[in-house]
C-alpha cells in the first residue's frame, strides 16, 4: 500500500537556519527515528542544501513511509536536490522507486542522470536494466554513458554483455574501464575475448579487473595472456592475475605453464611487496607435483617452516595443501608456535586433511587459549560433512566465551541445512542477549533466512525481534520483513535511544566540518587520510574520538586482501572485535576509488572502530558502506602493508 501524500508540515517544524535543519536530520538518523513533520518540512525547505539533505536522510532512514516524499524529490526544481534524491533511493533499497527513476536517465543535468543510473543499477529491477541498456547509446558525454554501463553489472545476462561488449575498447578510458568492470564482475563466457584483450589496456586498474573476470571464467585457454601479465610492471593486474591462474589450473588439473613461467611466479613469490609475494605462494602449490617441481617446494618448504608474518602462513597453507598428513612436521612446528596468527594458519590449513587425519590437530587447537585460533578451527570446517564429523568441535564452540567464536560455530552449522540445528540456534539466540556485539545474532538470522520453509526458523528470528538491543532487534525486523514477509504492522521499527537533542547534533556538525587529516604510521612507512566530516560527520567524529584515546596504537592489521583491501581497528584481531558499541550507517554519494576509507561492517548499522582503505577503484562497494575518508599521501605505502603488521599510532589535527 502507497503511503498518504505528505501534507504541509506544521509551522513548529519549520526551521531557523540551514544548520538547524541538518542537525535536526542527524538527530533523526541517529535515532534511526521517522518524524513525518520534520522530514516533510526538509523536504519542502526553501533551501535546496536542506531539500537535498532531506533526501540522504530519507534514503538512510530506509522507513517505507519516506518513499513518498523520495518521489517528490526526485522531482525537484534543484538539480542537486534531484542527485541527493537519486542516491537517496539507492541507499532506501525499494525497487519500487524504479519506475520514478528512470525518467532521471534523460535529465539534463549530468550528475543526476549518473545517481539514477547506479541507483537504478542497486535496485536491480528488469525494467531498470532494460532503461540502462537503452540510455547508454544516447548518453551525453563519457561520464555519462560510463556510470550508465558500470550501473549494468548486476545484471550479467546476454542484453547487458552485447551493450558492454560494444563499448569494451571504446577510446574514453572511463567509458572503457566502465564496460570492462561490468563484464568482469560477474562474466559470461561470452566476454572472454575482450576480457582477454583488456589484459593490454594502458589503465592497470582496468586491466586487473579483466584479469578478475578471466579468473572467474576459469578457461585454461587464458592461462598464458595472463602469464605474460606477470610481466607488465602493474601490481594490480601482477596480482588479480596471479589469482586468477590459480583459480584456473585449480579447476583445470591437466593444465600447466611452461617452466619459464613457473620460474617468473617462483620470483614473484620473493617479491619485496608481500601483497605479490603472497599470491604467487599460493599458485606454487599447483607446481608441485610436476616435473621440475622439487625446487618449487623446496622453497615454499623453507619458508612453511623457517619464514616469517605472512608469507609463513600462506607457504604453510600450500605445503599443506599439497602434502596433506605428510605436512606433519611443518604442521607441528606452527600448532606448537607461541604465534597465534600462525597456529590459525595451521588450523586453517587442517581442511586439506581427511578429517580423521586432522581430527588430533583439530581437538587440541579447538581448546586453544586464542579466540583466534578457535576461529581458525571452525573456519577449516568448509563442507556439510565436516561438520557432521567435527559435530562434537562445533557444539563445544556455542558456549565458547568468545561471541565471535559462538557465532562462527553457527555459521557451520548452517553448512548442514538440517532443520534439526534450530533448537541449538534458538540457544545460541538466547545466550547472545548479553552479549556486547551483534556478531552471534547476525550468525543465527542468516542461517534461520537459509532454513526459512521451517516455520521454527521465523520463530527464532522472533525471538531476537524481542531482545532489549536495539540493533539485533532492528536486524531480526529487517529479516522478517524481506525474507519472511512478515507484515511491518506487526513489528514496529525499535529506535535507538542516544541522549542527545538536537543542538547536540549542532554542536557535533560544527566540530565534524573542520577539515581534519589523520596520519597512520606503521613500521613500512606512513599514509595520509582526508577525513570527509560533512559527508559522514558521525562517523568522521567517532573516529576522531578513538585515535584520541589511542585506541588504534599498537592494533594489529588484521585483514589484507592483494588488491582490494586492508583492515585495522580491532583490538582482538580475530575481525570480530571492536570498541563495545554500534555506530549508524552514513551512506553517501562518495565513491570506492583507489584509497577511500570505509567503516566495516557485518550487517546494517553494525559499525564502531573497524575501517578499511582500498588498495584499487571497488564500484560494488558504493553506497554500501560508508565512505569516511580518503588517502591522500602515503598509497604506496599502504599497499606494501602485510596482514599483521600493527598500526603504530594514528593521530588526527587538523588542516588548512
Amino acid at each position: 500500500m502507497t503511503p498518504p501524500r505528505p501534507t504541509a508540515p506544521p509551522a513548529s517544524a519549520r526551521f531557523s537556519s540551514p544548520l538547524e535543519a541538518e542537525a535536526a536530520l542527524l538527530w533523526l538518523e541517529d535515532r534511526r527515528a521517522f518524524d513525518p513533520a520534520i522530514l516533510s518540512a526538509a523536504s519542502h525547505d526553501g533551501q535546496a542544501p536542506t531539500r537535498a539533505r532531506a533526501g540522504l536522510t530519507l534514503g538512510r532512514l530506509g522507513d517505507e513511509r519516506g518513499a513518498a516524499l523520495l518521489r517528490e524529490l526526485l522531482a525537484d526544481r534543484s538539480a542537486d536536490v534531484r542527485t541527493a534524491a537519486a542516491f537517496g533511493c539507492q541507499a532506501f533499497g525499494d525497487p519500487g522507486l524504479t519506475g520514478d527513476l528512470i525518467p532521471l536517465l534523460a535529465d539534463a543535468d549530468l550528475r543526476v542522470a549518473a545517481a539514477a543510473a547506479r541507483a537504478i543499477g542497486t535496485l536491480g529491477r528488469g525494467d531498470g536494466q532494460d532503461a540502462l541498456v537503452a540510455a547508454v547509446p544516447s548518453a551525453a558525454t563519457p561520464e555519462a554513458r560510463a556510470a550508465m554501463l558500470s550501473a549494468l553489472w548486476k545484471f550479467p545476462n546476454s542484453a547487458t554483455q552485447t551493450v558492454a561488449l560494444r563499448y569494451a575498447a571504446d577510446p574514453d578510458p572511463k567509458v572503457r574501464a566502465a564496460a570492462i568492470y561490468t563484464l568482469a564482475r560477474k562474466p559470461l563466457e561470452g566476454s572472454l575475448p575482450a576480457l582477454t584483450a583488456a589484459l593490454r589496456d594502458p589503465d592497470p586498474d582496468t586491466a586487473a579487473i579483466a584479469a578478475r573476470g578471466l579468473g572467474v571464467l576459469e578457461k585454461k585457454d587464458t592461462l598464458a595472456p595472463l602469464a605474460d601479465a606477470l610481466d607488465s610492471g602493474k601490481t594490480p593486474l601482477i596480482i588479480n592475475s596471479l589469482v586468477a591462474m590459480e583459480a584456473i589450473l585449480e579447476k583445470n588439473p591437466g593444465a600447466t605453464l611452461p617452466d619459464e613461467r613457473k620460474s617468473r611466479i617462483l620470483a614473484l613469490a620473493g617479491d619485496a611487496n608481500g601483497n605479490i609475494a603472497a599470491p604467487a605462494l599460493v599458485l606454487l602449490r599447483q607446481f608441485v607435483g610436476a616435473e621440475h617441481g622439487r625446487g618449487i617446494f623446496s622453497r615454499l618448504w623453507a619458508i612453511a617452516t623457517s619464514g616469517e608474518g605472512r608469507r609463513r602462513q600462506v607457504a604453510l597453507l600450500s605445503v599443506v595443501a599439497v602434502l596433506k598428513a605428510n605436512a606433519r612436521t611443518a604442521l607441528d612446528a606452527a600448532a606448537a608456535s607461541g604465534d597465534a596468527p600462525l597456529r590459525a594458519t595451521a588450523a586453517e590449513s587442517l581442511t586439506f586433511l581427511p578429517d580423521a587425519d586432522a581430527r588430533p590437530w583439530r581437538q587440541n587447537l579447538a581448546a586453544d587459549k586464542s579466540a583466534l585460533v578457535r576461529l581458525g578451527v571452525l573456519g577449516g570446517l568448509k563442507t556439510a560433512e565436516s561438520v557432521r564429523q567435527n559435530r562434537e568441535i562445533v557444539h563445544s564452540a556455542l558456549t565458547d566465551p568468545d561471541p565471535g567464536v559462538r557465532a562462527a560455530a553457527v555459521d557451520a552449522l548452517g553448512l548442514t541445512n538440517d532443520p534439526s540445528i534450530l533448537p541449538l540456534l534458538q540457544e545460541a539466540a538466547d545466550k547472545s542477549a548479553t552479549d556486547a556485539g551483534a556478531d552471534v545474532a547476525v550468525a543465527v538470522i542468516g542461517v534461520c533466512e537459509k532454513l526459512r520453509a521451517e516455520p521454527a526458523a521465523r520463530a527464532v528470528v522472533e525471538s531476537l525481534y524481542r531482545q532489549r538491543k536495539t540493533l539485533v532487534a532492528r536486524l531480526a525486523r529487517r529479516s522478517l520483513l524481506f525474507v519472511f514477509r512478515a507484515d511491518p504492522a506487526a513489528f514496529p521499527a525499535p529506535e535507538y535511544s542516544t541522549g542527545k537533542s538536537p543542538a547536540d547534533y549542532a554542536a557535533l556538525l560544527a566540530e565534524a566540518r573542520k577539515r581534519r587529516q589523520a596520519t597512520v604510521e606503521t613500521p613500512r612507512g606512513s599514509f595520509t587520510i582526508q577525513l570527509a566530516g560533512e559527508a559522514a560527520p558521525l562517523t568522521v567524529m567517532n573516529f576522531v574520538e578513538l585515535a584520541g584515546k589511542k585506541f588504534f596504537d599498537g592494533v594489529a592489521i588484521h585483514r589484507v586482501v592483494p588488491n582490494f583491501v586492508l583492515q585495522d581497528g580491532d583490538p582482538t584481531g580475530t575481525g570480530n572485535g571492536g570498541p563495545g558499541y554500534e555506530i549508524r550507517d552514513e551512506l553517501n554519494p562518495l565513491e570506492y576509488v583507489r584509497g577511500a576509507v570505509g567503516m566495516a561492517l557485518a550487517g546494517p548499522d553494525t559499525g564502531g572502530s573497524q575501517w578499511f582503505v582500498t588498495h584499487s577503484p571497488q564500484p560494488h562497494l558504493n553506497g554500501n558502506y560508508t565512505v569516511f575518508g580518503q588517502v591522500t599521501a602515503g598509497q604506496d605505502v599502504l599497499e606494501r602493508i602485510e596482514q599483521w603488521d600493527r598500526i603504530v599510532r594514528v593521530t588526527v589535527a587538523a588542516n588548512p
